[in-house]
């Protein structure tokens, strides 16, 4: 059997990740004739509307097969309203190629990827692309690279910018490198301190095992549009980054990381092979709903194409054909211990989508089920009452793209409201809300006591039950927790409530006439009392940032974050660069990168990341969704009897 890497390639836009991609699918051999980026013919950047605008949208899977070695390469999105596209590819990864433009240098979805590459150790080359432009200066970028990525890289070649240009990889490890492998490399140091001769093969075998765990970043340099560099590369993939290592006899588990839809909008779920083999007819389990799942066909990718399969091997990748049962972070067969404990970005935009023909509307909701399916984070809420649509995203970009999908895909012509910033609530204080069986309004036959209490920023909703199961079955209890959870999507002034803990204390039924369902249908009116008991503050969400400007700059770049509420924690001098680092509202800085770049002509950059949410100070803002219940009649009884 060969043996199997998943490789991501990730860079900020316009690196040239995809022109790398469809290099290595040539050189390979699994493509007959390159294409072309700026013409919309590359293997993967198939989506009629990543060909017109020449970027990725999607992540795209495809495959190679490189002396004994089949490659599965992720080619992903480099733009920031995309991140969470990224995120997802890395519960996949056996190791990445960040690819960083000589020319731009390391710029800020560069530093964001590989932080997250860093934190979740995943193995990493470094390769420096389009050397072959005017004015590049490879020291200048080793330079960023160190102050902005790591300083633990080794640079593998020398390279020649010099007429025909070239690289060569280093045939012996300079002194610059043996240090930095002894740094890290206990074992070599205490023979080197014992003056005991240390081999190359030693060095050799050091490094690759220190790249393997993320301690260095090896730096390899080409053209990937002109094929320099390439091979070099290719060896580097097979030395430097991991196999994926599991044994082929534990049991079947596998992971669903993306799903999209063909040419027909037929469902497709890819599905990485975390542990053992899986077979077509194969009955597994699905951890979430507790249910089994018969496998109906596989398939495969082999040399960029898509092929039948009887059977798919531990870490390979597989793609499953109308399962309409699974969705992206789906579980099957055994739970895995080995899943990467990612925290993604969070969507904090909201707008609203109406159909031009609003004849459409049943089918614009449909599409956008769709749209949901394939991107767990654009999530749909409809309104009845108002008649609205509503969908959070992560920035302007995306809603252009999602606008030109739906035309492309559904001939759907939209428009979309305003971008707006999406705010939680949390409750103020500890209260309760308590409501009786028999006491009108109450129609229910139940009787249900709820305790909130406000948590740390960030814990999320807890919920809790103090009433034994010997009284009250699971069946009633599990009705309250899920309908606490639902109730709290929307709190007192719409707005998700979130970090507090609820605790179920009181719970009387009626045998036999109870059922589930009354306790369900009463949870959200108990849930509503207490929280206007309680009241609840405003949260909104916030981003770390670091601001890289020439000195010239900083006193405006101080102003501007002070005019966005942000707060400065760090401030450093390099030379004539100002380096600001600090926490910024995501609703006042979301353009502020375009802002930056024009007043210091392009010499700025602003990077944020999600960090979570905080407390709002300002005026209160109602949801753009208005609070509902399934009996606004009821609600209003309630209201009127205190309860």
């Amino acid at each position: 059997m060969k043996k199997i890497k998943n490789i991501g390639i990730l860079a900020h836009v316009d690196a040239g990740k995809t022109t790398l991609t469809e290099r290595l699918l040539y050189e390979c051999g699994a493509i007959n004739k390159l294409g072309k980026v700026d013409d919309g013919t590359t293997t993967t950047d198939s989506m009629e509307l990543e060909k017109k605008r020449g970027i990725t949208i999607k992540s795209t899977t495809t495959s190679f097969c490189y002396k004994d070695c089949k490659i599965n390469i992720l080619d992903t999105p480099g733009h920031m309203d995309f991140i969470a596209e990224v995120e997802r590819s890395f519960f996949v990864l056996d190791g990445a190629i960040l690819v960083i433009s000589a020319k731009e240098g390391v710029q800020s979805q560069t530093r964001v990827i590989f932080h997250m590459l860093k934190r979740l150790n995943i193995p990493t080359i470094l390769f420096i692309n389009k050397i072959d432009r005017l004015g590049v200066d490879l020291s200048l970028i080793y330079s960023q690279i160190k102050e902005l990525l790591s300083q633990d890289i080794a640079i593998m070649q020398n390279v020649s910018l010099e007429n025909n240009i070239s690289v060569k990889d280093i045939p012996f490890y300079e002194d610059s490198i043996d240090d930095l492998i002894l740094n890290k490399d206990d074992e070599l140091l205490e023979k080197y301190i014992s003056d005991i001769d240390i081999t190359h093969e030693e060095y050799f075998n050091s490094l690759i095992k220190l790249t393997h765990k993320c301690n260095i970043f090896p730096i390899f340099h080409g053209v990937a549009s002109l094929g320099i560099g390439v091979d070099e590369l290719l060896n580097a993939v097979l030395l430097f980054l991991p196999d994926f290592n599991c044994d082929a006899d534990d049991p079947f588990s596998g992971y669903i990381y993306k799903i999209t839809r063909d040419e027909k909008l037929s469902k497709e779920c890819y599905m990485k092979v975390l542990s053992g083999n899986v077979r077509v007819r194969d009955s597994v389990k699905l951890s979430l709903p507790d249910k089994i799942i018969k496998i109906k066909s596989l398939h495969s990718i082999e040399n960029g194409k898509t092929i039948p399969k009887e059977e798919i091997s531990s870490g390979d990748v597989a793609i499953l054909y109308n399962m309409p049962e699974l969705k992206i972070g789906d579980i099957l067969g055994k739970h895995p211990s080995n899943l990467p404990n990612i925290s993604f970005n969070k969507a904090t935009l909201k707008t609203s989508v109406s159909p031009v023909n609003l004849e459409d509307r049943s089918k614009l909701i449909s599409a956008l089920i769709d749209f949901a399916e394939e991107d767990p984070f654009l999530y749909l809420d409809i309104s009845n009452s108002l008649e609205e649509i509503t969908i959070d995203i992560f920035g302007k970009v995306q809603l252009e793209i999602a606008k030109a999908l739906l035309f492309e895909r559904y001939g759907l012509d939209v428009n979309f409201g305003p971008l707006k910033t999406i705010y939680k609530e949390r409750p103020s204080k500890i209260s309760e809300g308590i409501i009786h069986m028999g006491v009108s309004p109450n129609p229910y036959y139940a009787s249900i006591g709820l305790k909130i209490e406000p948590l740390p920023l960030g814990s999320g909703l807890i919920f809790n039950s103090e009433i034994s199961l010997g009284y009250l079955s699971l069946s009633f209890q599990n009705a309250v927790k899920e309908s606490v959870i639902k109730a709290c999507k929307q709190g007192i002034y719409g707005w998700e409530v979130t970090d507090l803990k609820v605790t179920f204390y009181h719970g009387v039924y009626s045998s036999p006439v109870s059922t589930p369902s009354d306790f369900r249908h009463l949870t959200p009116y108990v849930i509503d009392q207490a929280l206007r008991n309680s009241g609840t503050e405003f949260l909104e969400p916030f981003s770390n940032f670091e601001i890289e400007v020439p000195a010239i700059y900083s006193s405006k770049a101080i102003y501007d974050i002070g005019q966005r509420r942000g707060i400065i924690h760090e401030t450093t001098f390099n030379n004539d660069i100002v380096l600001l680092k600090g926490k910024i509202p995501s609703d006042t800085s979301m353009d502020y990168n375009n802002e930056i770049i024009s007043y210091t002509e392009g010499r700025g950059i602003f990077y944020s990341e999600f960090l979570g949410y905080d407390v709002y100070k300002g005026e209160i803002i109602i949801s753009p969704i208005e609070k509902t219940f399934e009996n606004e009649q009821l609600h209003f009884m309630f209201l009127k009897a205190g309860m």
